[in-house]
């Protein structure tokens, strides 16, 4: 049997493709999945994980020589690892801590992989790309990529959790409750968590509504709890809930960020979204995430730079009084996850890892 070494950065939109790409391999493959300590947090215990630390350092220049010195150092360390430990294919899902061990894999004529869930390729592995063989990503047009590798690109379905591949019952129109998501990814909203709480009790006044909502760590849940339930606001609130969608999916609409997991899992529930990116993403990432689902006439999206109070209200009322464009949203949604089945992804994700 191959071995398979998934290496992915610190943050859980790094870490949680990892993972579900790791659940799709290891029948096939012996895996094992590499992160830092950052990245440790989001790995359930029951899969085969190792922590390998690389430093990571804030992108000023004056540091440039310091980052050059670690990635160095680490690529000894990999080197060293490589030696001792036998790996026949590495897969890169991005994130710093994939330079050093990609490069040592490259040593070794190992083959590459690169896995791209964003629709602009990541810094990391867009270096990575000359000794990549394949890129696996959502978005047949990934932007950034030098046209001399539009060769290697694969577009898969979004790489979900295996839960989002059960015959559940998806979300259905329900006139008499307007049940509202807001999700900030991984690590939550702070702008939402500040923002957003005026808006659902503005629209408490014309609508019965359901929320559920994720707040930021800090942030006191029960006087959001009290202050909701003043406005008859029955809500569900939380910090962090690890699979929150695959046991609670009704849902009419979601404010959410622009993670690609996150919105691949909306898309995937039928699931109409107003996208706030997170306007700091690297490469303004986020932004170009939901403009692939604008495009498709899937969301709606607000830049938070010319965020006003009320811009959700707006919309939120346009779509409870004319649901044509709301219809033809969750329509469009439907038709990009009818091919988005485990059986789909394994097959084409596994056509190209065992060529030779």
């Amino acid at each position: 049997m191959k071995r398979v070494l998934i290496s992915t950065g610190g943050s859980g939109g790094h870490v949680v493709p990892a993972i579900n790409f790791y659940n799709h391999l290891k029948t096939d493959f012996e895996v094992a999945l590499y992160t830092d300590e950052r990245g440790a947090k989001y790995i359930p215990k029951n899969i085969n994980k190792r922590i390998f630390d690389v430093k990571k350092i804030p992108d000023k220049k004056i540091l440039l020589p310091i980052k050059i010195l670690f990635i160095f150092f680490a690529f000894i360390k990999s080197i060293i690892h490589f030696r001792r430990t036998k790996f026949d294919i590495v897969i890169s899902t991005g994130g710093y801590m994939s330079l050093p061990i990609v490069l040592a894999a490259k040593v070794f004529n190992k083959k590459i992989f690169l896995f791209e869930p964003n629709s602009i390729i990541g810094r990391s592995n867009k270096f990575l790309l000359i000794f990549s063989t394949k890129v696996f990503c959502y978005d047949k047009n990934l932007k950034g990529i030098n046209k001399k590798y539009l060769n290697k690109i694969i577009e898969i379905p979004p790489i979900l959790n295996k839960c989002f591949y059960k015959d559940v019952k998806k979300n259905e129109d329900n006139d008499e409750v307007l049940k509202i998501l807001i999700i900030g990814g991984s690590q939550a909203s702070l702008f939402f968590s500040k923002y957003l709480k005026n808006e659902i009790i503005s629209l408490s006044n014309k609508f019965k509504i359901e929320l559920t909502q994720q707040l930021s760590q800090g942030f006191d849940i029960n006087k959001y709890k009290k202050e909701y339930n003043e406005n008859n606001i029955k809500n569900n609130l939380f910090f962090f809930e690890e699979n929150l969608l695959c046991n609670n999916n009704f849902f009419d609409i979601a404010i959410t960020r622009a993670g690609a997991s996150s919105i691949a899992e909306l898309a995937h529930l039928n699931i109409p979204f107003i996208s706030i990116p997170f306007p700091h993403a690297t490469d303004n990432h986020q932004l170009f995430n939901s403009q692939r689902y604008f495009d498709l006439n899937c969301c709606w999206i607000l830049e938070e730079k010319n965020f006003n109070s009320g811009d959700v209200t707006k919309i939120i009322n346009k779509i409870m009084t004319n649901k044509i464009e709301y219809s033809e949203k969750k329509k469009n949604l439907k038709k990009i996850s009818e091919n988005n089945t485990w059986e789909n992804i394994n097959k084409k994700v596994l056509k190209y890892l065992n060529e030779n």
